[in-house]
Parts: C-alpha cells; sequence; structure tokens
C-alpha cells in the first residue's frame, strides 16, 4: 500500500499526555549514550510532547520544533512550532541535529524538505531513530466512512539503514544498532492476501492492540471511529503462518552520523 496522506490534524487531535517518560525509559537512556561527548547544543526535530527533548533539556541546550501547537504545550525547553521542512533558525546553529520517530511520518515532498533542513541546521552531527525496518501495512485500518485505508500511527514509509544512509549521503555514519521490544515482521505477500481477501475487522487482533486503546481518526476524511476487532478464522490461519515464517525484530533503528 503506498500511503500519501498526513494530516496535521491528526496530530493536534492526538493525547499527547498519555505519553509519557516511563514509556521510554530505555530509549532514552541509549539516546544519551550515543550522543557524542563534543556536542553541547541540540536541535530536536518533530519533538512531539518532548518526552526525549525535556530529559536531554537538563544535559544539553536544546531547542525544540513542532509543527503540532498541543504537542508543544508539553515541552520544557526552548521551542519554535514550525514544519520540520521550514525551519526559521540559522544555518549550522546545532552541534547535532535529533529526530526521533518523525521521517516516517512524513510525506515525500515534506521528507525531502525536512532531510535539507536537517542538513542545514546541523554543523557537524545527525542523529535518527525510526521504526527499524517495518511493514506498515501490517497496523493497516479501513476508514468505516470514506474507505481511505491508512496505517495505525500514521507511518507513510518504512526505513532501514542502507536508505538512511542514502538520503544523508554527505554523511559518514558513525554508529548504528537496533533495540527495544522485538516485534514480528509480516510478510508482505501474506499480508496482501490478508488484507485482500479477509473483512478490515480483522486485520488488527486484540493481541496486537488492546481493546482499550481502539480510537483512531482517518487522515483523509478525519472520521473518528473505534476500530474494534472481529474474528476471522482465514486472518488467523495468515497470521499463524506469518508467525512460522517472519522473525522478530527489535523495534527502533539508531543511526548516528557526522557530516563528511
Amino acid at each position: 500500500m503506498n500511503y500519501t496522506v498526513d494530516n496535521k490534524e491528526v496530530y493536534e487531535n492526538f493525547d499527547w499526555s498519555n505519553l509519557k517518560h516511563k514509556d521510554l525509559a530505555d530509549k532514552i537512556i541509549k539516546v544519551f549514550d550515543i550522543i557524542p561527548d563534543d556536542v553541547n547544543s541540540i536541535a530536536d526535530i518533530g519533538c512531539g510532547n518532548g518526552v526525549i527533548t525535556n530529559a536531554l533539556n537538563k544535559e544539553y541546550d536544546v531547542t525544540a520544533v513542532d509543527r503540532s501547537e498541543k504537542a508543544l504545550e508539553f515541552v520544557k525547553a526552548k521551542k519554535v512550532l514550525a514544519s520540520a521542512d521550514s525551519i526559521p533558525l540559522p544555518s549550522y546553529q546545532f552541534d547535532m541535529v535529533f529526530s526521533s520517530e518523525l521521517l516516517e511520518h512524513l510525506d515525500d515532498k515534506t521528507l525531502a524538505g525536512t532531510v535539507e533542513e536537517i542538513k542545514r541546521l546541523s554543523k557537524k552531527y545527525v542523529l535518527i531513530t525510526v521504526p527499524n525496518d517495518e511493514n506498515p501495512d501490517k497496523l493497516q485500518i479501513k476508514c468505516k466512512k470514506c474507505g481511505y485505508k491508512y496505517n495505525r500511527p500514521n507511518h507513510l514509509r518504512s526505513f532501514n539503514l542502507d536508505n538512511i544512509s542514502e538520503i544523508f549521503s554527505e554523511y559518514k555514519v558513525l554508529k548504528s544498532f537496533t533495540f527495544g521490544k522485538k516485534v514480528r515482521y509480516y510478510n508482505p505477500l501474506l499480508l496482501n492476501i490478508k488484507t485482500s481477501i479477509t473483512p478490515s475487522s480483522s486485520w488488527i487482533p486484540y493481541f496486537w492492540i488492546d481493546k482499550s486503546n481502539r480510537k483512531t481518526i482517518c487522515p483523509s476524511c478525519e472520521y473518528e471511529f473505534k476500530n474494534n476487532y472481529k474474528f476471522n478464522i482465514i486472518s488467523l490461519f495468515i497470521d499463524t503462518i506469518n508467525a512460522v515464517v517472519s522473525p522478530k525484530k527489535p523495534y527502533w533503528l539508531f543511526v548516528l552520523m557526522v557530516k563528511r
């Protein structure tokens, strides 16, 4: 599936208060561990509600950037309300530009502009974290109103070390590693069969996403609904086959790069 719709209103309607430090505590430790010793100033692009930003701000001079006013209300650092592809800050101002779980949310045009802004702002280092080679179709939802199909956390694309290195070709990879809870990959062929022949209500079982966490907003028509699960024997059969043939992988990919 080729996802294209990135709707700002989805993030303005997101309950940012639900994401807390304890949810990302292990990841925050890894972020601190990988930051080079000569870094003093950091720009956090796509900071969200500042769970990581606020931790970094205790040790570094941090400027946080996000396009969501609602998310920035939680940020306890210098902050700029702006889209990641058009940031009103001077060039080469930061020792390191950091972006965590942003790039996968961006459409083609915004991604290209964001990568250029990250390069423009960085004096020396870039640190990127993204989901590790995920298949966004795994958490595919079909809107009950307009029929648009989208990824539940609104991921439009997938990244691995090769394509991160490609879009930041002016940079050299210093360190890269995967980290986090192991999540099972979904074979694209099996997933295509599943979403083609079974009802959309059976695509995301409760053991993937809990029953209490089913509210979603369609990024195309902005219709809000609960994506409740309904058992389907064919979906279960295909999920079982996938569990046999597809490995589990750590959820996050970390890539630290330095300007060549």
